[in-house]
């Protein structure tokens, strides 16, 4: 684990300080953002995601959806789950590329999301969407490789991992589609080649992680690298080691180490700059010399018997004085006899 974040961290490291860092980034969220306007209605998010079973080039499968947008659109009508089903079952093949097997498909699978929505109680049919994409539960299921189970998509069956994610994509999803480009780019960024798409897939999503970025701008991102062949990315510094973190005083002046010894701040000073003989010997005369301020005081050891303002005593320590008995007027124990 340690070292799928450390190569994590350097991937993000070379995208960031790319020269055109910045251009990049703009163009691959304008890219995401345009991506979102084309997919508000969530039955043609679901229609376009059943003929892209077709295997067609997706530019040709968005303007087949556009098409039947702008055929049966009316704002008093709008484009509901239930409507587009409902075109759809009665209209001919020619929606659906003249393919039989993508009807019956795309009929199953917006029946599937009908009863999802039904399920929610006044929640938006696109929201519903993107709740599914973005899902735990979602997510699991392909992070586990069982995606064919997941029980609103996958039980439809004939959906690969690829045309899952796409769904999830259009569908608001924060994640992408795992292609040749994208493991191409992730080699590229350091990383050992991928042995399947989910690699890739799980490679990309905590490459967005480190960058702070959401996985679709990512996705862009590193389909353009691919692209341009770009192999040609800075590297981190190796010889820039992270020193060791301590806290409180020991930051300062060092701990002990378990040998007994002292490591960071005073000492790795000490270590680096020691005395020279003449240097010592100096130390050693002002030390030595009280009147350099350097040796404790009388009045600083408040031990020491010649301390001032401490009596001079010899034998063995007294009491304090007691009065004795009639001096200066003061009552002795004879005079305490005769009163009584």
């Amino acid at each position: 684990m340690v070292e799928v974040a450390k190569r994590a961290s350097e991937a993000a490291w070379k995208i960031r300080n790319l020269e055109d860092y910045d251009r990049r980034l703009e163009r691959a969220a304008r890219r995401v953002e345009e991506l979102s306007r084309e997919h508000e209605t969530a039955a043609l998010v679901i229609y376009e995601a059943a003929l892209a079973k077709g295997g067609r080039p997706r530019e040709e499968i968005r303007e087949m959806v556009r098409g039947f947008r702008d055929t049966f659109e009316d704002e008093e009508d709008p484009l509901t789950i239930p409507r587009v089903s409902g075109l759809l079952s009665v209209e001919d093949d020619s929606w659906f590329f003249g393919d039989e097997a993508l009807r019956v498909l795309t009929g199953r699978l917006l029946g599937q999301f009908q009863h999802r929505v039904a399920q929610y109680n006044y929640i938006d049919e696109r929201e519903v969407l993107k709740r599914w994409a973005d899902g735990y539960d979602t997510r699991l299921f392909i992070r586990r490789h069982i995606q064919e189970t997941e029980p609103v998509v996958g039980v439809v069956g004939a959906f690969d991992l690829r045309l899952v994610q796409y769904l999830r994509l259009i569908a608001g999803g924060n994640t992408l589609v795992p292609s040749e480009n994208i493991g191409q780019a992730l080699e590229a960024l350091g990383y050992e080649a991928a042995t399947d798409d989910y690699q890739v897939l799980a490679r990309a999503e905590e490459l967005a992680l480190y960058l702070e970025l959401p996985v679709p701008v990512v996705g862009e991102m590193l389909e353009d690298l691919a692209r341009e062949d770009h192999t040609d990315l800075p590297e981190p510094p190796r010889d820039a080691a992270e020193p060791e973190e301590l806290t409180g005083d020991a930051e300062e002046e060092g701990v002990a180490s378990e040998g007994g010894g002292v490591t960071g701040g005073a000492a790795a000073e000490a270590r680096e700059e020691k005395p020279s003989p003449e240097v010592r010997g100096a130390r050693r005369a002002v030390h030595e010399d009280p009147g350099k301020g350097e040796e404790p005081t009388r009045v600083q050891d408040p031990q020491a018997k010649d301390a001032p303002g401490v009596e001079q005593e010899s034998g063995d320590n007294k009491d304090p004085d007691v009065p004795e008995a009639g001096r200066d007027g003061a009552p002795g124990a004879s005079d305490r006899e005769e009163g009584a």
